[in-house]
């Protein structure tokens, strides 16, 4: 069971004013204008659309590869693409030969130790993934992790699960894909006799992997050094980057109910927010606070943040660069979870609706490298207590600032 989490939130944005009654009397003088009137709290409802959708971020742009074998929950693998091998090398001391042997083949992994999960050894298997299908069939590519493709298996320690590691791979492979002048794309599979689970760096995490061989036994002569690339699809150069090194989901934990909201996970996914604030309220009053009240369900920790949405068509895709609140959830915690949306509302007030919907997303900081999920209700809950609201504390419109 996968324990869940409070927010605790550290604020990008925040709003302080001179005392809950804004007259203009004492240490205010300099900076409250003569405006008076009391601030008016109210709590809403005012929630028009709640809904979760899933990222679309694209596979292959995640800064890190999820290795994990959780028997009864997750599974996820790792392809990494080598579409261009050197065919011919330079003997120390010698011309340019042709590569006729391969020696020491491994692959050079950056771990994230603080990722790792599990105590027990964890053997790592390589397959050869190499498919004229699609390139982004999970089915295709999970149908390759078979006997007759396997290239070889490590296993490895706790202690030996440093940050980095080396990952021998069979010679006769390597030479193989050299002569034939094929592409070299190799699955990773996490098995063993106890749960596992390790993040290794991507390219888009800056240390991707690489593989690394000697073409001759001479310790006098440098290995050669291979980095990823892929070739496929044909004349779309930024998806091929992206593919040239994926997390694979061959199992994930279940999916929410379509009435909860689910944050994270895998596939990720996101949570939709729209509201229909008052014009009393957004138009024509000085907003002091803003606080979306959520309930959150018991589920684990992830890290939230919240971003003004620019196109409600497609909801939580396309997201502005200012950050609404960020939130650290903690295991064990449920309830209420206070999310902060002062910095949207302000720009809220200064765009029509049409222009910057008032619309909010609720996304992982890094999706797609966690299993990790947090669930709040919705408004479909059964119980209106635990439905989203909006908390909104505010003042008749006032010059906030020196006079």
């Amino acid at each position: 069971m996968l324990p869940r989490f409070l927010a605790i939130a550290a604020l990008f944005f925040s709003v302080s004013s001179c005392s809950e009654n804004l007259d203009s009397s004492g240490v205010c003088a300099v900076l409250c204008t003569q405006i008076g009137g009391d601030v008016q709290n109210v709590t809403l409802d005012a929630i028009v659309i709640d809904t979760t959708v899933q990222s679309l971020s694209g596979l292959g742009t995640e800064p890190g590869l999820l290795l994990a074998n959780r028997p009864d929950t997750l599974d996820t693998r790792v392809v990494v693409r080598f579409d261009s091998l050197p065919e011919k090398f330079l003997p120390a001391g010698d011309t340019s030969q042709a590569i006729a042997q391969v020696d020491s083949a491994y692959l050079r992994l950056q771990i994230d130790t603080l990722s790792i999960r599990g105590n027990a050894p964890v053997t790592i298997e390589a397959y050869d993934v190499d498919t004229t299908a699609n390139d982004t069939s999970t089915a295709a590519v999970l149908a390759l992790f078979r006997p007759d493709r396997f290239i070889s298996s490590q296993t490895f320690t706790r202690a030996q699960l440093t940050d980095t590691l080396k990952y021998f791979i069979a010679n006769d492979v390597v030479l193989s894909k050299i002569q034939n002048k094929l592409p070299l794309r190799i699955g990773l599979r996490a098995t063993g006799t106890g749960s596992s689970q390790m993040r290794i760096i991507s390219t888009e995490g800056g240390v991707p992997p690489i593989m690394l061989f000697r073409a001759t036994p001479d310790t006098a002569t440098k290995p050669l050094t291979v980095t990823l690339f892929s070739k496929t699809p044909v004349g779309q150069a930024i998806l091929a980057a992206n593919l040239s090194d994926y997390t694979v989901i061959a199992k994930a934990p279940p999916q929410a109910s379509p009435t909860i909201l689910a944050v994270g996970g895998l596939p990720p996914r996101r949570v939709y927010f729209r509201f229909n604030i008052p014009s009393s309220i957004i138009d024509s009053s000085t907003v002091v606070r803003a606080t979306l009240l959520l309930n959150q369900l018991p589920m684990p920790q992830v890290v939230l943040a919240g971003r003004v949405v620019t196109d409600p068509q497609k909801a939580a895709q396309i997201i502005a660069g200012i950050s609404a609140d960020t939130l650290t959830l903690r295991p064990g915690d449920a309830g209420l979870v206070n999310v902060e949306l002062a910095r949207a509302v302000a720009l809220w007030h200064i765009q029509q609706p049409d222009t910057l919907p008032r619309a909010i997303v609720l996304k992982p900081v890094i999706e797609g490298i966690s299993p990790l999920e947090l669930r709040f209700s919705s408004s479909e809950d059964a119980v209106a207590a635990l439905r989203p609201k909006l908390r909104i504390s505010y003042t008749k419109q006032v010059p906030l600032g020196l006079p």
